[in-house]
């Protein structure tokens, strides 16, 4: 088990609802507060989940393909050195599934694709 400041495990929760809700940029603000207080591989884990959902925000709000996929690869990056399960979290699916938008937010940024696909946006399923 992982040591975690106070208040990590609440923030991660918290986070992650809102995350599922499609209510990236506030999962975001959820996550640095717990980013925050962390080092080590604990923060390197929240900052991928904050460039994650900030990517997501970068496409469904902003409707900026670029911002998109430079968050969604800068995330990966650093989700990617993670064990499969991490902090409850089940990385060995949801890297995956951020891999997919993330080449889909590629072709929308090249103008292969109109609009990025919502639909194919993850879901965390913390706590569920």
């Amino acid at each position: 088990m992982t040591a975690t400041a106070p208040g990590t495990a609440a923030a991660l929760l918290r986070g992650a609802a809102l995350f599922d809700q499609g209510r990236f940029w506030e999962a975001h603000e959820a996550w640095e507060e717990a980013w925050l207080e962390e080092d080590g591989e604990v923060r390197l884990f929240l900052q991928g989940l904050i460039q994650v959902a900030a990517g997501y925000h970068k496409a469904t709000v902003q409707l900026q393909p670029n911002g998109c996929v430079k968050l969604l690869r800068s995330g990966l990056d650093k989700l990617d050195p993670m064990p499969a399960e991490f902090l409850g979290v089940a990385l060995a699916r949801f890297r995956p599934q951020v891999e997919r938008t993330l080449a889909d937010a590629r072709r929308w940024q090249s103008g292969e694709l109109p609009a990025f696909p919502r639909q194919l946006i993850p879901r965390l399923a913390l706590g569920a």
